[in-house]
């Protein structure tokens, strides 16, 4: 009996050691566990060596305000982060991509590609460009939605937080590209990372960074572009034309509308919205407690976080740009005819003809209250020219 006892919680502990290793090590390193296992004759561990090229997508998600927030939250910070990664990465994996890097306010996601696979229509390489980026888009709407969630700290946390930025609302940046990179171990033998290197990876963190210039919540490079299906790109637009180096070849940016200031209520056990609490400046009280509370999807008392909310998505894809209401209110504010002018402009723009693109970005401005990031960004680079292309302009921004 005693054995049967020692045998079991052995079992236990492996099971448990193998939950751990696959969640430290990831996706990435399932390779460098299977190889060490398949070792025998030798005690030693064999983690560092050659690393293996693969395609892949590659999604890069910073929180925006991040360093005002940590001070104001201190300790509470990592139930903040770990919040927003809940829901991301719950996404992220239901859409067949894989969470690699948690780097305090950054989160790296990859979705490899089979290279076999490309040249042929979206469903031959699974819709991976779709998935990836409504993973993203699903994220930010189900952030928005579960604000309270995200933001349930202690009165002195939040009364902090909200002197210091009224009105906050948490909101991520999210860049996206497609290319090829190393998989391997990183480090040494006293500390390893299973990751990733390649330009491409460090692309997606340049893309994400340049949200905040053309005022979007998404920046896509023209390789992840062109993995996109049509129902997909039917809510993108183009916003720029770059050539990063000079042996770099000139590419794309694309932005996919989401708006979320159309707001995303919870329904409570009856199926009715209910309506968010405010967002006070200064807060004396926990701002979840009903909402959560009231909302059949979260998950009870987990892991020291609050309640989990569990997120289930349409993964029929591509219908699911038109099914999911949530996504298509998201991009509902940027009309079919805005996508027309701006279209309009950013050929004349490319083409040379600045006075002309002004005209088509002025209107697109004025008809969204002003709010149009790219708009404004576009609109700005052409203002320190005096509206008139330089003699150099050949199209793309170098």
């Amino acid at each position: 009996k005693d054995d049967d006892m020692e045998t079991t919680l052995l079992i236990r502990t492996i099971s448990k050691i193998a939950g751990l290793m696959r969640v430290g090590f990831g996706e990435a390193g399932a390779d460098i566990i299977g190889k060490n296992l398949n070792i025998t004759g030798t005690d030693t561990m064999n983690l560092l060596g050659n690393g293996r090229k693969i395609h892949s997508i590659f999604g890069f998600c910073d929180v925006r305000q991040f360093t005002d927030t940590t001070e104001c939250l201190q300790e509470e910070v990592m139930l903040f982060v770990n919040r927003i990664a809940h829901i991301l990465h719950s996404i992220v994996v239901q859409c067949d991509g894989a969470a690699n890097k948690n780097i305090g306010d950054a989160f790296l996601l990859t979705w490899k590609v089979n290279t076999d696979q490309l040249g042929g229509s979206c469903k031959d390489h699974n819709y991976s460009g779709d998935k990836a980026l409504y993973s993203f888009v699903k994220t930010m709407i189900e952030m928005s939605r579960h604000e309270d969630f995200l933001c349930k700290f202690s009165p002195r946390a939040l009364s902090e937080l909200y002197e210091r930025m009224p009105g906050y609302k948490c909101r991520i940046g999210c860049g996206l590209h497609f290319g090829w990179a190393i998989e391997g171990a990183i480090g040494s033998s006293k500390k390893i990372d299973a990751s990733y290197i390649s330009p491409h990876v460090n692309m997606s963190e340049t893309l994400e960074s340049a949200t905040k210039e053309y005022g979007t919540s998404i920046l896509m490079s023209e390789p992840f572009y062109k993995l996109l299906s049509p129902e997909a790109i039917a809510g993108c637009r183009k916003v720029d034309t770059i050539k990063k180096r000079e042996s770099d070849p000139v590419t794309g940016l694309y932005t996919y509308e989401v708006d979320l200031s159309v707001g995303f209520t919870l329904a409570n056990k009856e199926g009715k919205k209910t309506k968010r609490l405010p967002h006070h400046r200064k807060t004396t009280f926990s701002l979840v407690s009903k909402n959560i509370a009231d909302d059949p999807s979260v998950k009870k008392g987990s892991h020291g976080l609050g309640d989990l909310p569990s997120i289930k998505i349409y993964n029929n894809f591509p219908e699911v740009w038109d099914a999911d209401n949530d996504v298509v209110r998201a991009r509902s504010n940027f009309s079919g005819f805005q996508r027309q002018i701006w279209g309009k402009g950013m050929d004349a723009f490319e083409e040379g003809k600045w006075d002309v693109a002004k005209n088509h970005f002025d209107d697109v401005l004025e008809q969204s209250g002003g709010k149009d990031g790219p708009s404004r960004y576009l609109l700005g680079r052409m203002e320190q020219h005096k509206f008139s292309a330089p003699d150099s302009w050949q199209g793309y921004l170098s």
